[in-house]
């Protein structure tokens, strides 16, 4: 019997050296012998895929694209003709094409947002030790989320290959993205990087959308893939569309194919290369596991022609039309580094976008950030599992920080592997206790709705003013529908296998599960996941404290003060927006004679 399969959340590990046998599974909570809905699995040619009940299958392959918003599409585009990209970079001699693909979208994001020029060039190399080598020893764990870590199993990182699920962790982590000059690729004194260098962070990543797929994968029972064909012309022709969009308005995509060689960019050898107009088209669809070729190199999407003909490939794709892609492998490599892959090549796999944050680049560690701060636990997204459960409100998750300075909560960020998913989100102070966030008082909430999966990052509608040593709880809940079933996620990190790390510590984190709020701690586990914190982020920036109870504006607390209070509440006088927002200073949520009393005591010395 053949299994439908929705294609791994966790790439397929570029590399042709080793595939990490990292597990990522999703698991229904609903009973002590859960039915699993998903779970990724690999075969004997160490391709990974998500394998899927089937009866659940039909409307996760596909995002909703009556929810994309109408764009003009010229039928040829290229980033390059506006200098929208950054140079031809050359991964040699390692298998890192994962983060070279990677960087150059966030690149061109940056330089198609008009926040840096072409010449912009973020370190590969300290992405992927850091990918690697995350862990972090500073006491505040919700700096950078502790020593949580993908894992190299005693292999060198640059050894390992690795995926863009796990290159978004690390840059939403704020491991980078960092300039070339401070990591520059380049190995004469070795591979290693100082520990010192794993919070530089030049710009940031603030959003990876994981766009549609082209290309659906079979399996047998066994668990290996027999066959890939691509989706029904429809969904194809939607999903082409949708990437040319993510290009054509924001920048370059990033993605992975299959090629002979996905190292040293050999082609002699590769029978699906066509040299004369540096075209490449894989139509095998190959019978039997031994067989099947896995994506296997990254890539860069950086524009496309409709009317490039099938005739220029050496077999025959269905129809005309091919992306023009960046590679990683010179510019003596191809055309100029470039080179054209069909729209229907049958290996093609994961296309990503990686959006920078909207604030100019500087490579000398000045930039000025849109979020300044960040308050974290998990270092590695969702690590090795997704858990969800049937209904909307099942599941929920929590967050709890302490803030650092006089700061206003500006946005959070959220991550789901899952397609069309709904995040709501509330923001609670006053906090009593440190397992029910709901107990506090509700100060801020939410909803935003996502067409595909990945991360994202969600400003909130007002910031929320914080005093430093101030406790507060950021609460998630993010659900989605299928078949016409609701489903909620268990939003918090697992650790299910060997290859990730976790650590959290006691009051950082919490969950709800139909109808009951519990701590989540180190012993904490479900159906064999080690269960670590909520995978929700809060970015905060800095403010000056106002001098609440200040309303005629002298700097100081006096009578006169007490007296313009008092002239308020008797309706004598009215007050401008700006004295509204600080005469409440008890904070009580009014304006009345206590706060008049309270300056009064200040002004006499009376505590």
């Amino acid at each position: 019997m053949k299994k439908s399969v929705l294609k791994a959340t966790l790439c397929t590990l570029l590399s042709t050296l080793i595939a990490l046998p990292a597990s990522v599974v999703s698991f229904s909570a609903e009973s002590s012998n859960p039915e699993i809905l998903f779970e990724l699995k690999t075969d004997k040619n160490g391709f990974q895929y998500l394998e899927e009940n089937a009866d659940i299958k039909a409307d996760k392959l596909k995002a909703d694209n009556n929810l994309l918003k109408a764009v003009y599409l010229p039928a040829k585009y290229n980033l390059a003709d506006n200098n929208f990209v950054s140079k031809v970079k050359n991964q040699n001699p390692y298998g890192t094409c994962w983060a070279f693909s990677t960087l150059a979208s966030l690149e061109s994001t940056l330089i198609k947002s008009g926040n840096a020029d072409s010449s912009v060039d973020l370190s590969e190399k300290h992405l992927i030790w850091f990918n690697y080598n995350g862990a972090d020893s500073s006491t505040d764990k919700s700096l950078y989320a502790g020593n949580d870590s993908f894992l190299s199993g005693g292999y060198s990182p640059f050894l390992l290959g690795g995926s863009m699920y796990m290159a978004s962790s690390t840059l939403m982590r704020r491991y980078g993205a960092a300039d070339e000059s401070k990591a520059p690729y380049e190995f004469s004194s070795g591979t290693e990087l100082d520990s010192s260098l794993k919070n530089e962070a030049d710009i940031y990543l603030k959003n990876a959308a994981f766009l549609p797929e082209t290309v659906s994968f079979t399996i047998d029972d066994y668990g290996s893939v027999t066959y890939q064909e691509l989706f029904d012309s429809n969904t194809v022709a939607s999903s082409i569309k949708e990437i040319k969009e993510n290009i054509y308005t924001k920048g370059a995509v990033a993605a992975s194919y299959y090629c002979s060689d996905s190292m040293t960019g050999s082609t002699s050898n590769d029978k699906y290369w066509n040299n004369t107009y540096k075209s490449y088209y894989f139509n095998a669809k190959l019978s039997g596991a031994n067989n099947f070729k896995s994506p296997n190199h990254g890539i860069t999407l950086v524009g496309w022609d409709d009317s490039f003909s099938k005739n220029n490939f050496t077999t025959t794709p269905p129809n005309d039309g091919a992306w023009i892609v960046k590679n990683s492998w010179g510019s003596n490599w191809g055309n100029n580094g470039y080179f054209y892959l069909s729209y229907y090549d049958l290996s093609f796999y994961e296309p990503v976008l990686f959006e920078a944050e909207n604030a100019k680049y500087k490579s000398d560690g000045t930039t000025k950030h849109e979020y300044e701060n960040i308050y974290q636990y998990d270092g590695i997204g969702f690590g090795d599992a997704q858990i969800y459960d049937y209904g909307k409100d099942t599941y929920k998750s929590a967050n709890f920080f302490t803030a650092r300075g006089n700061e206003k909560l500006e946005a959070i960020s959220v991550t789901s592997f899952y397609n069309n998913c709904t995040v709501n989100y509330e923001v609670y102070k006053n906090l009593t206790s440190d397992i029910n966030p709901t107990l506090g008082t509700l100060v801020a909430k939410g909803s935003k709705s996502f067409v595909n999966k990945g991360y994202y990052t969600i400003p909130l509608s007002a910031p929320v003013e914080l005093s430093e040593g101030e406790k507060y709880a950021v609460v998630i809940n993010i659900c989605f529908a299928s078949g016409g079933q609701d489903y909620s996620i268990l939003a918090c990190e697992t650790q299910y296998g060997s290859y990730t790390s976790i650590e959290v510590n006691d009051n950082e984190s919490s969950y709800y599960e139909k109808g009951k709020w519990q701590k989540i701690d180190s012993s904490l586990s479900i159906h064999g996941c080690k269960i670590g914190n909520a995978t929700v982020k809060a970015y905060t920036n800095d403010f000056e404290q106002p001098l609440y109870g200040d309303v005629n504006g002298d700097g100081v607390l006096t009578v006169a003060d007490s007296t313009l209070i008092q002239k308020y509440c008797a309706e004598i006088i009215t007050f401008t927006d700006e004295q509204l927002a600080i005469a409440d200073i008890n904070k009580s949520g009014k304006i009345d004679i206590s706060d008049a009393t309270a300056i009064q005591r200040i002004a006499a010395g009376i505590k």
